[in-house]
């Protein structure tokens, strides 16, 4: 596919639809208020893909027509036709249901289907797209093996850090804590694992503590935080840029979990800032974290008492090794 040409042309005209309705947002949501992964990444590939020199419109669950940081924003009920030299269809949430994509009207060179989780969406075969797009080998596997998608369809691309918000966090000098520990996802992928961690830690040191970041707001839901307890300091929802300045003042990302993660953006970004990260074999994570050299697979069971023992023995092994964690880091 050859690009247009002309005066002051795109290369490509690339339209993103997401027919989620769970969350309203735009472009300016993951920086002002913080949200999931899905849609975080969905900002950061339009942003990225424009930056290119692309022209990129986003038709998601805005509430107005309004253009950020060059990417046109639609609302979901403001088009009746998906155009583009690309189209890439998603959803992340809300019932991962691309079934409203077939009510439209389509016109593209090379439709995509992007997968950021292991459950089929509805509509998938139906929309018959030319390629799909997975987040990870782990999810690409279960593309072609479960789903049953023919290997020259599909590749594979995992999510990225937003390079812009952390120069921004890195301007303040933000200074490492080496007790400091950090978890920022979904509360259901392992919060409870972590604090399992930190009660281990604090009962040894009482440097130690635990800054969580996220919460059920995070893919549309409500709820409490954490109970209070003493090192837990909970943050609720943030911008990325406030988020990026946090895990550049951590030393430790704790990501154990029993779910198989699809490819979360918490791994880019915590590795990006420093922070060791510490995670369970599961999903892509093997893929991503090679063993005592960019970080740390820890076996077993995440809610099993000895498994978040293993963990803490760790922590307390490299908060005692300060060049061990400056390697760790440069690699």
């Amino acid at each position: 596919m050859s690009p247009r040409r002309g005066e002051g042309a795109a290369r490509y005209r690339v339209m993103l639809y997401c027919p989620d309705r769970h969350l309203v947002y735009d472009g300016r949501t993951p920086d002002e208020a913080g949200v999931g992964g899905g849609i975080t990444a969905r900002v950061r590939m339009a942003r990225a893909l424009r930056r290119l020199g692309h022209r990129v419109t986003m038709v998601v669950n805005c509430s107005r027509p309004r253009r950020i940081d060059g990417v046109d924003y639609v609302p979901l009920d403001g088009v009746a036709r998906l155009s583009g030299d690309v189209v890439i269809l998603t959803t992340s949430g809300g019932g991962l249901d691309l079934t409203p994509a077939l009510a439209l009207e389509a016109q593209a060179r090379l439709r995509i289907v992007w997968v950021h989780g292991p459950d089929r969406p509805a509509g998938f075969e139906a929309l018959g797209a030319e390629a799909v797009y997975a987040v990870s080998n782990f999810i690409g596997r279960i593309v072609r093996l479960e789903w049953g998608v023919a290997g020259e369809r599909l590749f594979v691309a995992y999510n990225g850090y937003d390079e812009a918000s952390f120069a921004r966090a890195e301007k303040r000098k933000p200074r490492r804590d080496p007790h400091r520990l950090v978890y920022f996802s979904h509360p259901s992928k392992g919060l409870a694992a972590a604090i399992g961690v930190l009660r281990r830690l604090r009962a040894r040191d009482l440097r130690f503590a635990l800054h969580v970041f996220g919460g059920p707001g995070l893919w549309g839901g409500t709820g409490d935080g954490p109970d209070p307890e003493d090192g837990l300091v909970d943050h609720g929802l943030v911008g990325q840029t406030r988020l990026a300045e946090e895990l550049l003042r951590s030393a430790f990302s704790i990501h154990l979990q029993t779910r198989r993660e699809p490819g979360a953006l918490a791994i880019p970004d915590a590795l990006r800032a420093g922070c060791v990260l510490l995670g369970s074999p599961v999903g892509c994570y093997p893929e991503v974290i090679r063993d005592g050299v960019n970080g740390f697979l820890v076996p077993g069971d995440a809610d099993d008492d000895s498994t978040q023992a293993r963990a803490a023995e760790r922590v307390l092994t490299l908060a005692a090794n300060p060049p061990m964690m400056d390697s760790i880091r440069r690699t």
